[in-house]
């Protein structure tokens, strides 16, 4: 974890050297990011090899523009591959040098006059050149290192590429190689993942800005995007099971016969995606045993084999290729020197990595090219499908299916030209066999021709047309002439990348991009409908498609991808597909945490290995679960455990794939028992018998949407109840909501649905439609309209009370997680429950329920944020006694657990489950009572321990109770919801007879400065009447000590951020305040009018500068007096008290200037407390709206 922070933070810093270094270079050149470029002509002082690379950058940032860049775009996007050129050389050199592939030159040392070794030899024989420079030659060291290198790998060395016009100041290069040098250790270079860690985090800064427009901005993905958006680097474990259980499961079967035999040379292996190439370079390891294995070439041989051969990948990301490239590059390297070989590998090296992000430029370029080749209608051809298949290549990536076309294309081709050469070998063979019997001939002949057609290379038309790309790049460069350059080079890029789609391969190995379909462009979701029609729910589903298309028969793909295709209805059809089209050889299901980069759960994915091979009826699969197990290197001790044979229990999984297609939608649920399943397959599914159906979707909740705080009692015709979402609240409950009822006005906003009007204020059953705990229903009384979030279940003929008990069962979460284990839950989920209604147990069955939600609302009349709430319990009991109040919230909260137990004790013996069958839906894990105690006292809250040690709730309310554990956390909540309680009463929320109400809804603090009693004077009164005066002092000093603070202090400290918090953000106590409290007050909001703010400021504000100015007049005086009379003790103490009296007038005339910008301010309650309260914030003790609420308030002003 160290080892990747220095990481992280040195390629971060390298990065912002290197940019801020470029963007000045090209301010040299006068081209500037942000406003119009110099015109050549009036830049006098370039030389004419500056004014030539002017052109050349000019052409470069061209291209950018046609690759879809705006022009400040395409110059910074130019400035950030400059930056990665230079920082992807700078760190192969030190990954060399570390790896003693070249001598240091680099690493500064103390015997070399903190010069590398080669530099000091450098400034030996150069001397007179490197005293005139500034880093004693060490840029043009590079350049010659660079070009030299380029000899052996020229997609990251070549000085020749438009990223190599500029070149980074020497001050710039000696500060990043310092960084890489001393930042990062010996150890993490010498890991083949440096590179992979290098390429993410230089693509931090771009991830998250992705993501912040992605998801908090909701706009969809960009071309330039998507590699910054998608490219994650996969774990080494991941990547070596998955490589291991295919390339080398394939080469097993290989060497036990099981398989075709085929030599180690002929098998090929792709990664699609291959990002910095971590699956590449595991797979480089593993052919290199092979080799060794299989004898036949000899050890200096091999490297080059393999990347002949074996290895072959594609990527969108020119860097990711680059880097791939590069580390393979050193691998062969490493290989030969540890072998004692000659490790120059110029003119031996041959690469199979392409990359596709070809910008395909029309125009005279490629009209040339086709004149060239005007009598060859095969190539006219095949350039046609290139520039048609390769439009947008930087966007689809290796989705795009040239060969498609191209194939017809060359069986014509290879049929046009066999049937001339075996005309000719007839007419050959005819004089050679006078007298043998034609049978034989044709037999000879019907073979030659059968291998002729099995060759599908294309290569003599395909090299004709490379020699002539070549040619153009060649003659371009000699007229350094950029745009042919670039035209001839993207052009080969195409081709190249031709040829590996052209191939099929053995293995296919990738952890493809992860995007939705609601986050792709109108282009990317049209591309993938129209090519991967019923697998366009994500881009993984097609990748997880198109690399069973590149594949050979009894092939292997071995991928990680996000789990949802295993459950998820809209994934049906692929899955399918799978089952009936390949042999599910082995899963392994991650869940979250897979990924140490990624925190929470973000990403949930599995790993699986498919075989392109005809199902057979008893084939089965190994499915491994680790998706309940928390952290990266947890899966990992676990899954090599079970590799071990260490078998755990409800871990390892042996399945026939047909058992998959028991249920609708084949959903892989592997680790059910047969018995369950049996019931989900065998009892009738609850729709038609009763149905979910989702509600409005408002079209802007901001606008109509409120909780029922927010709305005065007089608004109430207007605002209806509204069932949106709940949260894992079960039964009864999460009735906050209120909405303006007005569907004319809904429509004029795009988004808003309509649905199911007819069921809107009937009586029914809702559930929150994402819930990260547990599926949770809740009755819903007539008078509500329902939500999309919170949608509706039409009972029909059901009773109410029995389907909300079933519905609320262990039993049924246990199966809507074998559908759709995400935090969502779909209504076609929700139909498929196998349903029994059996009328000897309704009554039973009802009655119970009726009890929990009767228990539910005892402890929900306690809670101020629920209409149900009466007065604090306190209060109601007369006693200030802390203790007894959470003993009987525990009570009540155990009463109602054992109730729920209950129910599904019923639910179980209806469906006839045994203790293993219970135990297994339940899941819980083993804990003594002492540990559970120990769990109590430490945390107290009863859902919080349950979730946190997976133990059952009742059991734990019952050692709570029994026990009689109180925690300190549950005395500050009891004392907390007090003092919220009186607050409320003494601004007239609530009937508190004997105490004074606050008429104008402005509670100040200080009651020194004011003539009236302040809230905390107030809150005094409260307790006094309460629980009577001579326990008042007690009580007060009590409660002080649970807060550990004065109650005071926790009102002008704390009492707002709790407040904001227990009412979701909405408070309706309102803290104005100083920006250091001096001046403190609360006000009300259902009393905030449109004087409110002008008494604050011109009566209670008004009245504290007031004092305190003449405070500092009186003090002012006394220094003059205690000056003139030379008393030092008390003209100190009159300093100190004046410069506190200037601070805090400094303080409150801050306020007062803050009020005078925001008035007149006219509050409308109607429009709810978000858009009252935004634009006061700037006086309000701390904000609580978002970024993005304030965003969108004030656009929403600025339409006004």
């Amino acid at each position: 974890a160290e080892q990747k922070k220095a990481i992280k933070s040195t390629i971060l810093e390298c990065r912002d050297i290197l940019e801020k270094d470029i963007e000045q270079v090209l301010i040299n050149y006068g081209i500037y990011i942000d406003k119009d470029w110099i015109n050549l002509r009036d830049l006098r002082n370039l030389t004419e090899e500056q004014e030539n690379n002017r052109k050349n950058i000019e052409k470069a940032i061209e291209k950018l523009e046609k690759g879809g860049y705006k022009k400040d775009k395409a110059v910074m996007e130019y400035i950030k591959e400059v930056s990665y050129t230079y920082l992807n050389r700078l760190a192969a050199l030190r990954v060399m040098e570390v790896r003693g592939l070249i001598d240091e030159i680099l690493m500064p040392r103390s015997e070399y006059g903190n010069k590398s070794f080669i530099s000091s030899r450098f400034y030996e024989v150069a001397r007179e050149f490197c005293k005139y420079e500034t880093d004693s030659g060490l840029g043009y060291l590079l350049n010659i290192m660079f070009n030299e290198i380029s000899e052996e790998i020229k997609i990251l060395f070549s000085t020749e590429d438009e990223y190599s016009f500029v070149t980074p100041s020497s001050t710039s290069l000696l500060k990043v190689i310092e960084l890489l040098c001393s930042n990062i250790d010996v150890e993490s270079w010498r890991q083949d993942e440096i590179i992979g860690w290098i390429y993410q985090y230089f693509n931090d800064k771009e991830k998250d800005d992705v993501f912040d427009r992605l998801y908090n901005k909701k706009q969809k993905i960009k071309v330039e995007d998507i590699p910054a958006a998608t490219q994650l680097f996969t774990p080494d474990w991941i990547v070596d099971w998955i490589v291991d259980n295919s390339l080398g499961s394939l080469w097993d079967g290989i060497k036990q016969g099981k398989r075709e035999n085929k030599k180690v040379e002929d098998i090929k292996l792709l990664d699609p995606c291959c990002g910095s190439g971590h699956f590449l370079v595991k797979a480089f390891d593993l052919f290199y045993e092979m080799y060794v294995e299989e004898g036949i070439y000899t050890k200096e041989e091999i490297p080059y084999k393999i990347l002949e051969n074996n290895i072959y990948g594609i990527d969108i990301d020119l860097r990711a290729v680059q880097l791939t490239s590069l580390i393979l590059f050193i691998k062969v390297k490493s290989s030969l020197k540890e072998n004692g070989f000659d490790t120059n590998t110029k003119d031996k090296l041959s690469v199979n990595l392409v990359c596709a992000d070809s910008i395909l430029l029309n125009g005279n370029r490629l009209e040339e090219l086709k004149e060239k080749h005007k009598n060859n209608k095969t190539i006219l051809k095949m350039i046609e499908i290139i520039y048609e298949e390769f439009k947008d290549v930087r966007l689809k990536g290796s989705l795009i299916q040239p060969e498609r076309k191209l194939f017809p294309l060359f069986e014509e081709y290879i049929n046009r030209i066999a049937k001339k050469e075996l005309s000719k070998a007839k007419r050959t063979k005819k004089k050679q066999t006078k007298g043998q019997q034609n049978l034989l001939v044709e037999k000879e002949e019907e073979t030659s021709f059968s291998e002729y057609k099995s060759q599908r290379d294309f290569t003599k038309e395909e090299r004709e047309l490379m020699i002539s790309l070549d040619a153009i790049y060649s003659e371009a460069i000699k007229a350094n002439d950029i745009s042919r350059q670039l035209f001839a080079s993207e052009a080969k890029k195409s081709v190249k990348l031709v040829d590996i789609f052209m191939k099929q391969y053995d293995v296919v190995v990738t952890n493809p991009p992860y995007m939705g379909k609601k986050n792709m462009n109108d282009k990317l979701k049209d591309f993938i409908n129209a090519n991967y029609k019923g697998y366009e729910n994500d881009l993984y589903s097609a990748f997880i498609i198109r690399c069973l298309q590149f594949l050979t028969t009894n092939g292997i793909s071995g991928m990680i991808t996000q789990e949802s295709f295993m459950f998820i209805s809209s994934y049906s059809k692929l899955r399918e597909y799978l089952l009936d089209t390949i042999t599910v050889k082995s899963l392994v299901h991650l869940g979250p945490f897979a990924f140490e980069e990624i925190s929470g759960q973000k990403v949930s994915t599995c790993m699986f290995i498919f075989e392109k091979s005809h199902v057979l009826e008893n084939s089965k699969g190994v499915y491994v679960k680790l998706n309940d197990i928390n952290t990266s290197a947890d899966k990992k001790i676990v899954l090599k455990e079970i590799e071990r044979g260490k078998c755990q229990q409800n871990r390892f999984f042996n399945v026939k794939q047909t058992f998959f297609k028991k249920i609708e939608g084949s959903p892989i649920i592997y680790w059910i028992p047969e018995k369950l399943m049996d019931i989900l397959s065998g009892a009738q599914p609850l729709y038609p018998n009763a149905e979910a159906k989702t509600g409005i979707n408002t079209g802007k909740n901001a606008k109509f949407v409120r909780y029922w705080w927010e709305i005065r009692d007089e608004c109430g015709k207007k605002f209806v109840p509204y069932a949106k979402g709940g949260g894992a609240t079960r039964f009864y409950g999460a009735q906050e909501h209120v909405v303006w009822w007005n569907p004319e006005e809904m429509k004029k906003h795009p988004g808003c649905r309509l649905m199911n009007q007819d069921l809107f204020f009937k009586e029914g059953l809702t559930f929150s439609g994402v819930n990260s705990q547990r599926f949770a229903v809740r009755y819903l009384p007539e008078g509500f309209i329902f939500d999309s979030g919170g949608s509706f279940i039409n009972c029909k003929q059901i009773d109410v009370y029995y389907l909300l008990g079933f519905l609320n069962t262990k039993l049924v979460n246990y199966y809507l997680n074998l559908f759709n284990p995400t935090i969502n839950f779909k209504n076609n989920d929700i139909h498929r429950l196998p349903f029994i209604f059996e009328e000897g147990i309704v009554e039973q069955v009802t009655d119970n329920v009726k009890q929990i939600i009767d228990l539910k609302k005892s402890f929900l009349k306690y809670d101020e944020t629920d209409k149900l709430f009466e007065r604090d319990y306190l209060v109601e009991i007369g006693e200030f006694y802390l203790e007894k109040s959470v003993l009987h919230m525990t009570k009540l909260k155990l009463d109602y657990l054992k109730k729920i137990d209950l129910n599904d004790d019923i639910f179980y013996k209806l469906y006839g489950l045994d203790n293993n069958d219970i135990e297994l839906i339940e899941n819980l894990n083993e804990y003594s009572d002492e540990q559970i105690i120990e769990q109590i006292r430490e945390f107290g809250d009863i859902n919080l321990i349950s979730k946190k040690i997976n133990a059952k709730e009742s059991r734990i309310a019952y050692l709570k109770l029994s026990n009689k554990i109180i925690t300190d956390i549950e005395k500050k909540e009891v004392v907390c919801n007090l003092i919220s309680y009186f607050v409320g009463c003494i601004f007239g929320r609530w009937k508190f007879n004997g105490i004074t109400i606050s008429d104008d809804g402005i509670m100040p603090l200080n009651s020194t400065i004011y003539l009236e009693r302040d809230i905390v004077e107030r809150i005094y009164e409260c307790i006094s009447v309460s629980f009577g005066e001579e326990e008042t002092d007690t009580i007060i000093e009590s409660i002080e000590g649970v807060l550990e603070i004065s109650i005071e202090e926790y009102i002008i400290k704390q009492f707002f951020d709790d407040h904001a918090s227990k009412y979701k953000k909405r408070p309706i106590y309102w803290h104005i305040c100083s920006p250091k409290k001096t001046f403190n007050c609360y006000v009300y909001y259902h009393k905030f009018d449109d004087d409110t703010l002008y008494k604050v400021k011109s009566i209670y504000l008004k009245q504290m500068i007031d004092r305190y100015e003449d405070d500092l007049k009186y003090y002012t005086n006394q220094l003059i007096e205690a000056r003139t009379k030379g008393d030092k003790s008390k003209e100190k103490d009159f300093k100190d008290k004046c410069s506190d009296l200037e601070a805090k007038l400094e303080d409150l005339n801050i306020l007062d200037k803050r009020i005078m910008e925001i008035l007149p301010y006219k509050p409308n309650v109607d429009e709810g407390v978000l858009y009252n309260i935004i634009p006061i914030e700037t006086i309000l003790s701390s904000p609580v709206s978002t970024e993005k609420e304030r965003e969108d308030y004030y656009n929403e002003v600025e339409k006004q």
